[in-house]
């Protein structure tokens, strides 16, 4: 059984989240990755590596990102004869 770990170093979240490091340092700015929930310093230091926990800061993505049913953008319709000259 492979066991991830929950806490990952800046350049492994961003590799494992799909983003860049940039990304990463503009999110915590921003107020999204909140700091002792989504990141921490390694060891009590201001010059400690961050450390990211990879499941609260996906969930904190998939939050962000997600919109309400009413607010998606609907698919124009198309009609028969428009499908039939395709």
């Amino acid at each position: 059984m492979t066991h991830t770990p929950h806490w990952s170093v800046q350049r492994q979240a961003a590799d494992c989240l799909g983003v860049s490091e940039r990304t990463l340092h503009r999110w915590r700015s921003a107020g999204l990755l909140k700091p002792g929930e989504h990141f921490r310093r390694k060891f009590p230091s201001p010059n400690s590596p961050l450390l990211y926990h990879l499941e609260r800061c996906e969930e904190a993505m998939n939050h962000a990102c997600a919109r309400p049913w009413q607010q998606l953008e609907r698919a124009p319709q198309c009609s028969r004869e428009n499908l039939k000259r395709r």
